[in-house]
């Protein structure tokens, strides 16, 4: 069999096969490139800015005391000044993201992360709504994808030669049938070249394998991380916990003034404090992490997992990259437009495909009984 041929069947049979989840998870993944500006809207992220100083833990406890005793106070996201404070929560079988006034602590929004629409639109992309099982299906899917567009690819190239310039121009003056063809085709080969991106991230994170192997290639394996702390002695159970955080969270706060600054509330005696310096809109490896000791308040050193920025190891900024090569962000704004409309085409392609093979195969059928009557 020819190679065009088979390359060509191979196509057919993954995109007849895996199609509609396809569509499922690319139109999905279109409209979840913009999560962040959803989320501040419909979470109400946008507080009006006062001449006031941020509140600090303590008033946040107190509130919470009030508002939602059942919560857990987990971390705490100090953002600038025309954002909500975003506090983490536990409750049993679920976790909640509250939004509170930076500057009179009160509670703005108050969100189930296992409810809402939004949520329901990412576990939509991550396991089609359907737990550990639609999880693996979208991994398998995503990996067979990848032959699937490499194949578009090969067969959208002439057989002998360079591509002429109508392989790059949908011609709009045609019959439906036509049009149909080159949306396929056209629109599909330029939407493979983000796709594959897209692709190979969702595969990094969809088989452990995968990530095994970068780390046995880039050498994560052979290095040992220290587990951070916090000193216990005599004097520990005198320490206020409260005052502690309260110093440390105006300290950062006031230190990285153009950066979001997150704080953990120890559960254990031997938990350390961890602030977070988020970097906005310069991706997951623009975040620095330092750990403090929740007794002394002092700065602990090691070789933590979580570390400076600029001592990540190989395979942590290749680990970074991955969620923002997904979505995008890697290239800010302009990138995530790319992702989304390359999404949204690739949400498209099993449409017009199947509209291609379905008349294709009605022609087949035509001429099949033509020769039959003759």
């Amino acid at each position: 069999m020819p190679i065009r041929k088979f390359l060509g069947k191979i196509h057919l049979f993954i995109g007849l096969g895996t199609g509609f989840l396809f569509l499922v998870i690319a139109l999905s993944g279109a409209l979840y490139t913009w999560e962040p500006e959803i989320s501040r809207i419909i979470y109400k992220h946008d507080v009006e800015v006062q001449d006031k100083p941020f509140i600090n833990i303590s008033d946040i406890k107190k509130s919470l005391q009030n508002s939602f005793p059942e919560g857990d106070f987990r971390t705490a996201l100090y953002r600038d000044s025309g954002s909500s404070i975003e506090v983490l929560l536990y409750v049993p079988g679920t976790y909640y993201l509250a939004q509170f006034n930076p500057y009179n602590a009160e509670l703005i929004h108050l969100q189930d992360m296992k409810k809402g629409w939004l949520n329901y639109l990412k576990n939509l992309h991550r396991n089609l709504l359907l737990g550990d099982f639609g999880r693996k299906v979208v991994h398998w899917v995503t990996l067979l994808a990848l032959p699937m567009l490499i194949s578009g690819v090969v067969m959208w190239w002439p057989i002998k030669g360079w591509p002429s310039q109508d392989k790059f121009k949908i011609k709009w003056a045609v019959s439906p049938k036509k049009l149909n063809y080159d949306l396929h085709n056209i629109l599909g080969f330029y939407a493979t070249w983000i796709l594959i991106f897209s692709i190979l991230t969702g595969i990094f994170w969809g088989f452990e394998s995968v990530k095994a192997l970068t780390k046995a290639v880039s050498g994560e394996n052979n290095i040992t991380y220290d587990s951070p702390k916090s000193m216990l002695s005599d004097k520990s159970e005198e320490v206020n916990q409260d005052d502690v955080l309260n110093t440390l969270i105006a300290q950062y706060h006031s230190r990285f003034t153009e950066s979001y600054v997150r704080i953990s509330i120890p559960h254990k005696k031997d938990d350390p404090i961890n602030l977070t310096v988020i970097q906005p809109n310069k991706g997951l490896n623009a975040i620095d992490h330092y750990v403090h000791d929740q007794y002394s308040s002092l700065l602990l050193e090691g070789n933590f997992a979580n570390g400076l920025s600029e001592d990540r190891s190989t395979f942590q900024t290749v680990n970074g990259m991955v969620y923002d090569i997904h979505f995008g962000s890697i290239l800010g704004l302009p990138g995530r437009i790319l992702v989304f409309l390359a999404s949204l085409i690739g949400a498209s392609l099993p449409v017009t495909g199947f509209i291609f093979w379905l008349g294709k195969n009605k022609k087949r059928k035509k001429n099949s009984t033509q020769a039959l009557n003759n």
